[in-house]
């Protein structure tokens, strides 16, 4: 099997674990149901199986019998459970389905996927309580927006032009709406786990999820919070000072998820930075008492309107800085940066590393750009806590985002 016939096959097994995973957790939240979380990811894993083989294996049966063995399974339990019998679990007669699936793909030398959906399975049934105590956790607000990721990501994407249109050929809208789903899935990862087991971890895991989600969101509800609960100023100012140290986390990915060898520029920089965070959050972290911190109130962060919001932004982002090169040079692009950045970094980074990729910018330019706006963000951030919280916080969150803005500034100046 060749690499893209592989990474294919894997792409589907994934794909089904996922979009299985999807289905089970509406089904898990309902009283009376034939079939959970980890069945509907086992039955669309065996699916995938028999799919698989039959296109690649020559072995076109295999989706009947598969078909007809998921519907004796089903309809034999259901009878069971009608008449009041003690039913077999579904999910060990499909974990049964899937291994003989699996044995049909050793079989045929699909030795490597194999493996693979034998440990994906071995760990779906292991963790039932966590998977049932996850699903029971999630709340209806939570299972809607992983439905508007799912629409953004898999509906919306496939289906849009991929070449460039407008001044400087710069608006490509499936680049523009690949960068919302890249987004949209840091985002979702971050609110789910938050949502769920956030407020259980205490201060510094806020903070670094805070960060995973939104440093700007996180920085604007605990300032909030601090003016009706002021003995909370110091682990407010810990929480937000460590969420805007996670941002360089968030922006190193961004870029190498786009174009990794931008990052050699800005290993040194950030780096500094994010230690320089490190530093004030960790002399808080030790002299602050310990106890409960609330969630920080972050909504729904891949809502088809915020979707569409940050991609607007982000074309905006990349047409004005292909256009203040061209007419400005790099001042202008700087500009650009300082100005996008105040409210969001996460435009200015993509765009300067998709253009970079294009040979549109300079690579020194681009780091430039990327740390006038993660300077820019702090500072706006720092007028949020100035004008939401109490001093003391704001005392507290200067000198953090001092030590984080430090190293940013001696390059820049």
């Amino acid at each position: 099997m060749n690499e893209t016939a592989a990474w294919q096959l894997f792409e589907s097994y994934f794909l089904a674990i996922l979009l299985g995973a999807l289905m089970g957790l509406e089904r898990e939240r309902q009283a009376q149901r034939l079939a959970g979380l980890r069945t509907f990811i086992l039955v669309t894993l065996f699916g995938a199986i028999c799919g698989s083989m039959a296109l690649n294996g020559s072995y076109p049966w295999m989706v009947p019998a598969g078909l007809i063995a998921i519907t004796i399974h089903s309809a034999t339990v259901q009878f069971l459970r009608l008449k009041g019998d003690l039913a077999p679990g579904l999910t060990t007669s499909i974990a049964l389905l899937v291994s003989y699936g699996i044995g049909v793909l050793l079989a045929t030398g699909h030795t490597v996927p194999a493996m693979a959906i034998s440990l994906a399975t071995a760990v779906i049934l292991y963790f039932k309580l966590q998977m049932h105590e996850f699903s029971r956790r999630l709340q209806q607000r939570d299972l809607y927006a992983i439905f508007q990721f799912v629409l953004v990501a898999f509906i919306i994407l496939p289906i849009l032009p991929n070449r460039g249109f407008g001044p400087y050929l710069a608006l490509n809208p499936y680049n523009i709406w690949l960068m919302v789903v890249i987004i949209s899935a840091i985002n979702l990862a971050g609110y789910i786990i938050l949502k769920v087991a956030g407020q259980r971890w205490g201060g510094p895991v806020l903070g670094l999820l805070g960060g995973i989600v939104s440093s700007t969101a996180t920085t604007l509800s605990f300032s909030r919070y601090t003016r009706d609960n002021p003995a909370f100023s110091q682990a407010a100012a810990l929480v937000v000072a460590l969420a805007s140290t996670m941002v360089m986390i968030r922006v190193a990915f961004l870029i190498g998820m786009i174009h990794p060898t931008l990052l050699a520029g800005l290993a040194l920089p950030m780096g500094a930075m994010f230690v320089g965070g490190l530093i004030p959050v960790f002399v808080i972290w030790r002299n602050t008492p310990r106890g409960d911190c609330p969630a920080p109130n972050t909504k729904n962060p891949v809502g088809l309107p915020q979707a569409l919001l940050f991609g607007l932004l982000y074309a905006a982002v990349i047409l004005a800085v292909s256009a203040a090169k061209d007419y400005l040079g790099d001042s202008g692009v700087y500009i650009v940066a300082l100005i996008s950045g105040l409210t969001d970094v996460d435009a200015i980074t993509l765009s300067n590393a998709r253009l970079v990729k294009q040979g549109i910018l300079g690579a020194s330019q681009a780091h430039i750009s990327i740390l006038i706006a993660l300077v820019s963000n702090l500072c706006f951030k720092l007028g949020l806590v100035g004008f939401f919280s109490t001093r003391l916080m704001f005392r507290w969150t200067l000198c953090c985002f001092a030590c984080l803005a430090l190293p940013a500034l001696l390059i820049l100046i």
